[in-house]
């Protein structure tokens, strides 16, 4: 896996499916955000010797189902507007094992944009954004024919998460609250297949899933609100060009 200099770069299209799900304190499903979303992903890196730098872009937009109720109980079904990015570098030295492997650190900057739209109940617009530790292993498994495939997995531990909330004038008030920070993953599958000597093919599915812990109650003008504790699992699913340098 180690090359004296090369660079590569990718850009492709990008499908997921969002499944977010907010819980009580007692642990029961208060409610559930579900939906195919459609979006972009941009990558390039270096490789010098056996050390490996990379930096990656994602963009996702598109509008989901609402099944539930309010932070106040109110049943409540309609749909949400999902605007969500991603940005993240990550450094790392390839081992000369059986199967090569590179262990890695880095860190992203994602934030998440969630606009719950009016139905029987006003609409609410919520902002999420945290910085984060990205920290695990790449492994190179057996090529199969031209295909070249990698096992992707790493540990993502937001920092200082926080939610700023829009009431969109329902309440003289526009909060911002902290949830807790706990342990999520992301695991990539890449196959890279050449098209040419310098061109080829990404077909990269991956799973990624995040957790957040209940914020404190926050008050400002006369109204309370809190965030509850929270799951995010995504399945997606990247289709990209990359040409080497």
């Amino acid at each position: 896996m180690a090359a004296e200099q090369a660079g590569t770069i990718e850009v492709g299209m990008a499908a997921l499916r969002f499944n977010y799900s907010e819980f009580s304190d007692a642990g029961s499903h208060l409610d559930t955000e579900m939906g195919g979303i459609l979006g972009g992903t941009l990558k390039a890196s270096v490789k010098r010797h056996h050390w490996e730098i990379e930096t990656k872009w994602s963009y996702h937009q598109g509008q989901v189902a609402y099944t539930g109720q309010s932070n106040f109980g109110t049943p409540y079904n309609t749909h949400t507007d999902e605007k969500i990015g991603d940005m993240a570098i990550r450094v790392g030295g390839w081992l000369d094992t059986r199967y090569p492997v590179m262990p890695f650190v880095g860190i992203g900057y994602r934030r998440w944009d969630r606009d719950i739209l009016p139905a029987t109940l006003g609409g609410l617009f919520e902002s999420y954004q945290w910085k984060y530790a990205w920290l695990g292993t790449k492994v190179a498994l057996p090529p199969s024919g031209t295909a070249q495939h990698m096992l992707d997995v790493g540990v993502l531990k937001p920092v200082h998460p926080e939610m700023n909330i829009d009431f969109k004038g329902a309440y003289n008030a526009s909060p911002r609250v902290y949830p807790e920070s706990q342990l999520g993953i992301r695991v990539l599958i890449t196959s890279n297949m050449r098209l040419t000597r310098a061109v080829y093919f990404v077909v990269e599915p991956y799973y990624e899933y995040w957790k957040l812990g209940r914020s404190s109650v926050v008050t400002q003008n006369g109204v309370s609100v809190y965030e509850p504790k929270s799951e995010t699992k995504n399945v997606g699913f990247n289709v990209c060009i990359g040409k080497n340098f």
